[in-house]
C-alpha cells in the first residue's frame, strides 16, 4: 500500500526543486544581462555629441613614433618624426634602423609630396599613392584623424544608431537592412567585428539596388568615460574591403586624452596589411616649420 505521507513529501520536494531551478535560471539570466550590458544606454544624438566633444584639439602637433608595417609584399620597421598643422599640413621624416633619413613626406588638403632619398626619386600629385597603400579612398581628414585618434569618417549629417557592447558604447552608421544581411561578420584578434564572409546572392542584390555610399558600414567602439573612440571598423561592401583601427594606451597631453598606440588592419580580396604605430613623445601648440625641398637630380615617380 502506498504511503500518502511519502507521496506528499515527494511532491513537495519536486515542487521545491522546480522553484529553486527557476530561481537559479533567472539568476543566471540576470547575471548574463548585467555582464553583457553594464552601461546605461545613451541616445543616438547624445552619444554622437559626446564623441565629437572628446576629439583631440590642437593648432600644431609634433611627435616621435616607431612604425612597423607588414603587407602581403613586404615588411619592415622604422622611426619617424611627425609634425602637423591642424587641418592643413602633415609632415613626416622617416628614418630606418641605420639612423639616416630615408624619406620625407608632406601632405596637404589636396596633394601628396614624397621624397625617396634612397632611390633619388620624388612624387608630386594627388593621393593615388596613399590610396594604393591603404587600398581605400584617402583624403587629408582621414590621414590626420587616423594619426591622432579622432573619429574617422564620422559625419554629423549621417544617421547613427547607438548601443552597448559589454564595456563599450557602440555607434553605427545607419545602413539598409539588406546591406547588413549581405555580410556575415567575422571576428578580429581582439574580438571586434570586421568584414567577414560576403553572401554572394544577397551581395549581388544589394549592389544592384543601392548607391555606393549605402554600401559602406561604419562602426565605432567608444570608451564609456572619456568617450574616445577605441576602435573603428569601416567595411566597403561594394569592393569587399575593410579597414580596422584600434587605439590604446591613452595618455594625458595637456589635459586631453591621446592614444600612444595605434593598430591598423587593412583587408581586401587582393591584399592585406597591418601597421603598428607607437608614439614615444607628443607635443602640441609649439612653433614649427615643415621643410621640404626636392634636389634637382631627383627623378619623378610616374
Amino acid at each position: 500500500m502506498t504511503n500518502p505521507l511519502a507521496n506528499k513529501s515527494a511532491f513537495w520536494l519536486q515542487a521545491l526543486s522546480l522553484v529553486l531551478l527557476l530561481l537559479m535560471l533567472e539568476s543566471c539570466k540576470t547575471k548574463r544581462v548585467l555582464e553583457k550590458s553594464p552601461l546605461v544606454p545613451l541616445g543616438d544624438n547624445a552619444l554622437l555629441e559626446l564623441v565629437q566633444a572628446s576629439t583631440f584639439d590642437f593648432a600644431t602637433l609634433n611627435g616621435k613614433l616607431s612604425i612597423s608595417a607588414n603587407t602581403s609584399k613586404q615588411s619592415g620597421s622604422f622611426r619617424a618624426n611627425l609634425r602637423m598643422g591642424a587641418d592643413s599640413l602633415i609632415w613626416m621624416s622617416i628614418t630606418p634602423a641605420l639612423g639616416i633619413e630615408a624619406a620625407r613626406v608632406l601632405v596637404s588638403q589636396d596633394s601628396l609630396k614624397f621624397i625617396d632619398k634612397i632611390k633619388n626619386q620624388y612624387y608630386l600629385g594627388p593621393f593615388d599613392l596613399l590610396d594604393a597603400l591603404f587600398n581605400h579612398y584617402t583624403e587629408f581628414d582621414l590621414v590626420q584623424n587616423l594619426l591622432i585618434g579622432n573619429p574617422i569618417q564620422i559625419d554629423p549629417e549621417e544617421k547613427y544608431v547607438s548601443g552597448v557592447d559589454d564595456l563599450q558604447y557602440v555607434l553605427k552608421a545607419k545602413t539598409k537592412r539588406k546591406v547588413r544581411k549581405s555580410v556575415e561578420r567575422g571576428e578580429s584578434i581582439q574580438g571586434i567585428p570586421y568584414l567577414g564572409v560576403v553572401k554572394e546572392r544577397k551581395y549581388e542584390k544589394a549592389i544592384e539596388k543601392y548607391d555606393e555610399e549605402d554600401l559602406i558600414l561604419k562602426t565605432y567602439f567608444i570608451h564609456p568615460k572619456t568617450f574616445k573612440v577605441e576602435a573603428v571598423a569601416i567595411d566597403d561592401i561594394l569592393y569587399k574591403r575593410s579597414l580596422m583601427v584600434r587605439y590604446s594606451n591613452f595618455e594625458d597631453v595637456e589635459g586631453q586624452s591621446f592614444p600612444m598606440n595605434i593598430s591598423i588592419e587593412i583587408a581586401s580580396p587582393e591584399q592585406s596589411a597591418t601597421f603598428e604605430l607607437s608614439y614615444s613623445r607628443i607635443r602640441i601648440n609649439e612653433s614649427q616649420s615643415y621643410p621640404f625641398r626636392i634636389p634637382e637630380r631627383y627623378e619623378a615617380i610616374r
